[in-house]
């Protein structure tokens, strides 16, 4: 027999919970348990204390706020104590399980509320249960065997935050907040209970898909049109573009035009070239003609565009077009296999045919299979070594921040983190997870990972939205060893930055960094959706770690040489 005890007396939810079987419905006034309370009614803790207090000394299924029955709840009734993510990373003391009075969990949370200096629910329970709950982001948090913190899915699926919270087939209840819900929230409520999780899981995953569509067609066509999507922020960054260029003297050698927002290739850009100037999208021919005209005035002997962006195509014909003596030249950052993404193929392109109309002087790839594709294919092209030089002082704060890792367990680092097909996330994290209480700091750390993460033993750290340079490599030292075994790359910098700032990194066998030295035996994947084979390859390189440092050391020495004359070579064509 489960006992429900219902604290807001509702009888129009509390007669489907009587419909079930091997269940008695009790009724409990929460303010019985004031007498018995140590802290004070001015904390803001009280009321999520005193329903604790009520559930050290009560078993089964305390529901203190009005609650709709709406799934199958048998297989969480088996459980020894739950509770629910409210939010993405808040809980809920408005719905606690506990199978036998005297629970450790809610014993602990009440002795922390009671003699430490706490602020709110999550960070009670956070303590209570050992993990950072407001780092979960509304994963299925596993604290034993039998106890749980369920995602907001469960018991919270009513958006009255705003967060774009959806219900699932998981749904068992609705929980309910003495506050208005919106239309919008309404039409979920409505239609989750007339289809069902199932159909409301497939219903969202096609208006997710004419989302994306209908903003994609969107973007096309003004871009085609020639307006832009936020006409302020189009303004501002031409000013941005115009104000770099005037810094600049007149008949420069060169200068090399990036766009900040692609972090990766900013950074790469910067290590190997000077006079950078940035530049986003051209949504218009006067934007085309504004900077044409700058840069014209600006009279550089080159023109080099670092990765391509729409908009540049037009930028380029322009100054052809005006200054048929101006070299103008690519550095494109991709491979072949990226240009299954629309904005890859389409850039790709861009660069392909402005070469062969003679638009573009030289293309430039760091990827060095591409070049012998371009090469074969009659265009002049040429090989640029991206590397990573970091200065002293820099150095100097990431060897101070190493002494932040106090763990005794194994530190992985999973960086550039997305979800995409490239970067091949959940067979890294895999690998990870063959180490015994193994702690993984992710970058982006998303929904999707903590769900994959939360069906094995290990910990997960990080942060939802990327962090400046300088972060990341404080982040990368901290670790035992850095995992960057990715399906397709050219010359990342992660590899190298994870070496110069004295973690291992294991790779892919998609770049040409290690090639025919020691180095490719110790740090490169050769099958990179092999779980075992990554976790092979880690093991070697923590063995050898002393080796490899060693014989890293020469390679960097030599390889930075070679990378200042390819790109000394690049200008010169």
């Amino acid at each position: 027999m489960i006992k429900i005890t219902f604290f807001n007396n509702d009888d129009v939810f509390v007669n489907k919970f009587k419909a079930l079987d091997d269940v008695e419905i009790e009724y409990a006034d929460i303010r019985e348990m004031e007498s018995k309370a140590k802290i004070g009614k001015d904390n803001s803790l009280y009321e999520d204390y005193l329903r604790l207090l009520y559930a050290r000394e009560h078993e089964g299924l305390n529901i203190f706020s009005k609650c709709e029955l709406v799934g199958e709840m048998r297989q969480v009734l088996t459980n020894n104590f739950f509770m629910g993510f409210d939010t993405e990373n808040t809980i809920s003391s408005s719905l606690i399980y506990v199978k036998e009075k005297d629970n450790v969990y809610i014993n602990k949370a009440i002795e922390i509320i009671e003699n430490e200096n706490v602020d709110n629910i999550t960070e009670v329970m956070s303590k209570a249960v050992g993990v950072n709950l407001s780092k979960i982001y509304t994963s299925l948090v596993k604290l034993d065997n039998n106890s749980f913190i369920y995602p907001y899915d469960y018991f919270f699926p009513l958006d009255y935050e705003k967060h774009g919270k959806r219900f699932s087939e998981n749904t068992k209840l609705v929980m309910y907040k003495d506050e208005p819900m919106s239309k919008k929230v309404k039409r979920k409520l409505n239609s989750f209970k007339k289809y069902g999780g199932a159909a409301t899981v497939y219903f969202n995953s096609l208006i997710d898909t004419w989302r994306v569509n209908i903003g994609r067609k969107k973007y096309n066509f003004m871009l085609k049109a020639g307006i832009a999507t936020d006409k302020k922020a189009a303004k501002d960054q031409i000013e941005e573009t115009i104000n770099v260029l005037s810094k600049y003297e007149k008949n420069i050698d060169y200068i090399i035009i990036h766009n900040p927002n692609w972090m990766g290739v900013t950074s790469a850009t910067k290590e190997l070239f000077t006079n950078l100037v940035p530049l986003q999208e051209l949504n218009s021919n006067s934007e085309v003609e504004k900077v044409c005209s700058k840069i014209l005035e600006l009279n550089p002997k080159q023109v080099i565009f670092s990765a391509f962006v729409d908009g540049w195509e037009k930028l380029a014909r322009e100054l052809r077009k005006r200054n048929p003596q101006i070299k103008l030249k690519s550095f494109w950052h991709g491979s072949h296999s990226q240009v299954v993404d629309e904005i890859n193929w389409r850039t790709n392109t861009h660069v392909i045919e402005l070469h062969k109309e003679g638009v573009i002087d030289v293309m430039g790839t760091c990827k060095e299979s591409l070049l012998n594709f371009y090469l074969s294919q009659g265009y002049k092209a040429a090989f640029l070594k991206n590397t990573v030089r970091l200065d002293d002082e820099l150095l100097k704060e990431v060897e101070e921040s190493k002494k932040l890792n106090k763990s005794k367990n194994i530190k992985i680092g999973l960086y550039a983190a997305g979800l995409d097909w490239r970067k091949n996330m959940y067979t890294q994290m895999a690998a990870a997870s063959l180490y015994d209480n193994a702690i993984i700091d992710s970058l982006p750390l998303s929904y999707e990972s903590e769900v994959f993460m939360s069906k094995f033993k290990i910990g997960l750290d990080g942060k939802t939205k990327g962090v400046p340079r300088n972060e990341l490599l404080k982040r990368m030292a901290q670790n035992d060893v850095n995992l960057y075994v990715t399906f397709s790359e050219c010359a990342p910098m992660l590899p190298i930055e994870s070496m110069e700032v004295g973690t291992l990194c294991v790779s892919g066998n998609n770049h040409h960094y290690f090639k025919n030295t020691p180095l490719e035996e110790y740090l490169i994947v050769n099958r990179e959706d092999d779980v075992i084979a990554i976790k092979e390859k880690v093991d070697y390189a923590l063995k050898n770690k002393d080796k490899i440092f060693e014989l890293y050391k020469a390679w960097k020495e030599d390889y930075d040489k070679s990378s200042a004359e390819s790109i000394e070579e690049f200008l010169k064509m």
